[in-house]
């Protein structure tokens, strides 16, 4: 049994060796076996595995679309986010959960690990690649290396709870946020106590339920928006935070800049705000200057000087796109910052998710990514934006999804039981007074066992808020 832990983050070693693996397969795909290439790679991932200090195997896992090394989570550095990815869709493809390397793998010779490595390749040919593949392992005699089993898997238990308190810090979360603003534009002061503490029980959450979190971010407020949508951003700003492998430090500064990232709206008159036709040029220039009106609200925060100057650039910057258009025009900024491009990324994912007056029609989360993709290298990231994207997974959490069954229902998440390649949905039904009911949660990699066909097969993406329906009610 290999238990997960998703607080502690892989060694550079250990990082080198997932590299190397992967370097390794990309080779022994393209050549055979006694290219100059293949026998370099190959010489570099047994070297980098002898350097591993093992006392038991190495075991590589694929657990709710993360790589784990023995145990622990592999971080997403920007030089390894191409190569997670494509692991990602390798083990995927061949239903895998993860690979297993005993001590005794550094005294197999090259022969051995490259048939086993062409073996692993050629498995998704076949049907049920894992039972092909232990077949051929015991054909050719090799034992110090074997698949991991989903009965293998032990994550670290979720607090019964943990829903339950995922919600009461989201609706504790906004309130925070609606108090200082409010504070702010009558006394001129506010405090952080309250946010903070928010913070810090949203960066358990997040370590602890990934997907618990971004179902958080799944709600919308039509009469509220501003602090919904400010609280969203911190939620999933800290998901793709903590996807990257930020520091405890470096989540709490981004989620209290996601947090007040559009505190500066207190200065926009609220006519604009909420005006349901386009705005003119004036209009739309008061807009603009709420990054900056964020930077000069911050400042009057009760709050150490230390924490005002952290918190304040992403916010000013997280409507500078990542080729510097956007606004505000600036001239001193060579390079968005870190945190700025997040909040940038998640601060557009939550607005075109989400209904306003002026903007009735939306796009359905999985649209939307679709389309902040397209703004690859212009409007965002490319690096962070592909991390956003699998995390979000390709239907992301909330998505109303229509079946060829004529039955819909929203994705919840994506369950290791699926091998990352199909979510997990909660059906939605029509009660007798045409209220919408919860449903059973199904499984959409679910095959009909006399037919092999799949039980659901998705039609189409629906916006859930065209229908009235509040994801977080029926997947929370």
């Amino acid at each position: 049994m290999t238990r997960i832990d998703k607080n502690q983050k892989s060694s550079p070693r250990e990082e080198s060796f997932v590299l190397s693996l992967y370097r390794l397969i990309q080779a022994i795909k393209i050549h055979k076996e006694n290219n100059a290439l293949v026998k370099e790679v190959l010489s570099k991932f047994k070297q980098i595995f002898s350097t591993l200090e093992l006392e038991d195997d190495l075991t590589i896992l694929l657990s709710e679309g993360r790589f784990y090394i023995s145990g622990e989570r592999l971080q997403y550095r920007k030089d390894l986010v191409r190569v997670i990815h494509v692991l990602l869709t390798f083990f995927n493809r061949r239903s895998l959960y993860g690979l297993n390397f005993r001590p005794a793998f550094r005294e197999s010779s090259d022969e051995t690990i490259i048939i086993f490595m062409r073996h692993l390749i050629h498995s998704v040919q076949h049907e049920h690649p894992p039972i092909w593949l232990n077949q051929k392992l015991t054909e050719s005699g090799i034992s110090c290396i074997s698949l991991v089993n989903k009965e293998d898997l032990m994550t670290n238990q979720s607090d019964p709870n943990v829903k339950e308190k995922a919600k009461n810090t989201y609706v504790n979360a906004v309130a925070a946020v609606k108090q200082v603003a409010q504070k702010i534009s009558t006394q001129g002061f506010a405090g952080v106590r309250k946010a903070k503490r928010m913070i810090q029980s949203m960066i358990d959450l997040a370590l602890q339920d990934e997907a618990v979190m971004i179902g958080l971010g799944t709600i919308k407020d039509y009469d509220d928006y501003t602090y919904t949508h400010s609280v969203n951003v911190a939620v999933l700003s800290l998901c793709l935070g903590n996807r990257i492998g930020l520091s405890r430090t470096s989540l709490e500064r981004l989620g209290i800049c996601g947090l007040f990232h559009d505190l500066g709206k207190v200065e926009v008159p609220r006519e604009i705000v909420t005006k349901p036709g386009a705005l003119d040029e004036s209009e739309w220039e008061k807009i603009k200057k709420h990054p900056l009106s964020s930077v000069r609200q911050i400042l009057k925060l009760q709050a150490s000087h230390d924490l005002k100057s952290e918190i304040l650039l992403a916010p000013y910057e997280h409507h500078l796109r990542h080729d510097l258009s956007g606004y505000p025009k600036v001239h001193f900024i060579k390079k968005v910052s870190l945190l700025g491009r997040i909040l940038h990324i998640t601060d557009v994912y939550d607005a075109i998710t989400s209904p306003r007056v002026y903007r009735p029609a939306v796009f359905s989360p999985d649209q939307a990514i679709s389309h902040m993709i397209e703004g690859a290298g212009t409007d965002f990231d490319p690096i962070l934006l592909k991390v956003f994207a699998i995390m979000m997974g390709t239907y992301p959490p909330g998505t109303l999804l229509q079946f060829d069954t004529g039955e819909i229902g929203l994705v919840t998440d994506y369950p290791v039981e699926s091998g990352g390649k199909f979510p997990r949905v909660v059906l939605l039904e029509r009660g007798k007074t045409d209220d919408i009911k919860r449903g059973h949660l199904v499984d959409l990699s679910e095959k009909d066992p006399a037919t092999g066909d799949y039980l659901r097969k998705t039609l189409r993406s629906l916006n859930p808020t065209a229908y009235g329906i509040q994801p977080a009610d029926y997947i929370l």
